[in-house]
């Protein structure tokens, strides 16, 4: 264990401090905006799909990431309710409160991730085949799918929201 820590190039100390700030900072209330709930998913999905090693199995590789992102997302419904977000005052920025369920998602699809980096690192013959496309595919897949359906979760939930709260003000 300790030879794969002192291999780990630096960047990966720095992505993990990265996972665990975001991770972190998600334990406090914060303010989400449209454009923060539509531009977040689209990043992680394009970062996501070019992440992956597809070893010429483009199909398998792909099917197993949209598998995993569905099972992610229809998890994220379930994990992220839309209970206890509001609207700030102008109605413009949704207010989440906090959990630590983002961390524990972010540690976790890093810690795969540091696995599959590693097998391809050390053993490049293993990286390639179907149970690690697989593995890499769907731990991809599902992790991007619960940030998207989280995203999804409270961009209705701001939606219907703002719809309320101009039917207050037209009453």
């Amino acid at each position: 264990m300790l030879d794969a820590l002192e291999g780990t190039p630096l960047w990966v100390y720095g992505a993990f401090f990265l996972v665990c700030y975001y991770g972190v900072s998600a334990c406090k209330t914060s303010r989400e905006s449209q454009r923060s709930l539509i531009i977040t998913p689209v990043i992680l999905v394009i970062w996501s799909l070019f992440s992956l090693s597809y070893a010429d199995r483009v199909e398998l590789t792909v099917s197993c990431w949209l598998a995993g992102m569905v099972l992610g997302g229809l998890t994220a419904f379930a994990l992220f309710p839309r209970r206890g977000l509001t609207l700030d005052e102008e109605g413009k920025h949704l207010i989440v409160p906090g959990t630590l369920k983002v961390l524990g998602i972010s540690l976790l699809f890093f810690a795969v991730k540091y696995f599959v980096g590693y097998q391809a690192a050390v053993h490049s013959e293993f990286s390639a085949t179907l149970e690690m496309l697989v593995l890499a595919g769907i731990a991809s897949g599902f992790t991007v799918g619960l940030f998207c359906g989280r995203a999804g979760v409270f961009y209705v939930t701001w939606v219907a929201l703002q719809d309320s709260q101009e039917r207050k003000r037209t009453v």
